[in-house]
């Protein structure tokens, strides 16, 4: 199976993935790109790990996204909060549709020759 040629892959289709995505569209827009997540669902750690009382220690009004603030009523946010922030984000600006799910990354070469990231 051929893969077709992509400017960037971002991993992973969390808090940071998603938002990685969003630069790559909106400041080099005519760069072609995917998110590979080896998981089923966007969300990253939000969506990974959903034990009882998790939540971010981190204020969301520093962590969130500045292109789409948080608006929620907690400013130090439950798992499942962030969870849905993140998906929501990724729905809202169409970044959804090049996620690759269940694609897992385990090894990258670089080619000085070619001077591009090959799957050899």
């Amino acid at each position: 199976m051929t893969t077709p040629h992509l400017d960037v892959i971002v991993v992973g289709a969390g808090l940071s993935g998603i938002g990685a995505a969003y630069r790559l569209q909106t400041r080099s827009p005519r760069r072609t790109y995917a998110v590979f997540e080896a998981r089923d669902a966007i969300g990253g750690t939000w969506d990974l790990f959903r034990y009882p009382g998790i939540r971010s220690d981190s204020d969301m009004n520093t962590l969130g996204y500045p292109f789409r603030p948080w608006t929620g009523e907690k400013s130090i946010a439950d798992g499942a909060s962030i969870r849905q922030y993140v998906r929501e984000t990724a729905r809202e600006h169409g970044i959804e549709r090049r996620i690759r799910f269940r694609h897992r990354v385990v090894a990258a070469s670089w080619s000085s020759q070619d001077a591009a990231w090959t799957d050899d």
